[in-house]
C-alpha cells in the first residue's frame, strides 16, 4: 500500500485534473502541511494561515449562532481561496476569481471525503 501522503497526493492530482483549481493543499488544524499540489517554500505559511482562519471562523460562528463551520471563502480581485474540512484536517484550494465556484465546491467536497477515508483507514488499520 502507498504511504498516506502519496495517496492524498493522488486525490489532489485528480481534483485538479480538468478543473479550475490552480493549487491545493491538505493541512492539519494545528497549521502543519500534510501535502500540496505545488511544493514550494511558502507551503508552511499557507497551512498556518489557513488553520488560523478556520479557528477564527469556528469561534465566530460558535459565538454568534452556535453553528459549525462548513467552509471559508476568501475572495480577492484575481484569486479565491476556499478552505473546507473537519476538526483535524482541511483542504485548501486556490481558484481564479472567475471560476465556477459551485463546481469547485462539489469537487472539493468529494476530495475531502476521499482524504478523510484515506486517513481514517490508515489509522484504523494500525490499531
Amino acid at each position: 500500500m502507498l504511504p498516506i501522503s502519496e495517496q492524498i497526493q493522488r486525490v489532489l492530482e485528480a481534483l485538479q485534473h480538468k478543473s479550475e483549481i490552480k493549487e491545493s493543499y491538505v493541512i492539519r488544524k494545528d497549521g502543519l502541511i500534510m501535502t500540496s499540489s505545488n511544493p514550494h517554500v511558502k507551503n508552511h505559511r499557507i497551512a498556518a494561515m489557513a488553520a488560523s482562519l478556520m479557528t477564527l471562523g469556528e469561534k465566530t460562528l460558535s459565538d454568534v449562532g452556535e453553528d459549525k463551520l462548513k467552509r471559508l471563502l476568501i475572495t480577492g480581485e484575481e484569486l479565491q481561496i476556499i478552505i473546507m474540512g473537519s476538526s483535524t484536517v482541511a483542504l485548501v484550494c486556490v481558484v481564479g476569481s472567475d471560476a465556477n465556484i459551485g463546481m469547485v465546491f462539489l469537487k472539493m467536497k468529494r476530495a475531502v471525503e476521499k482524504i478523510f477515508w484515506i486517513i481514517n483507514n490508515a489509522y484504523n488499520e494500525e490499531e
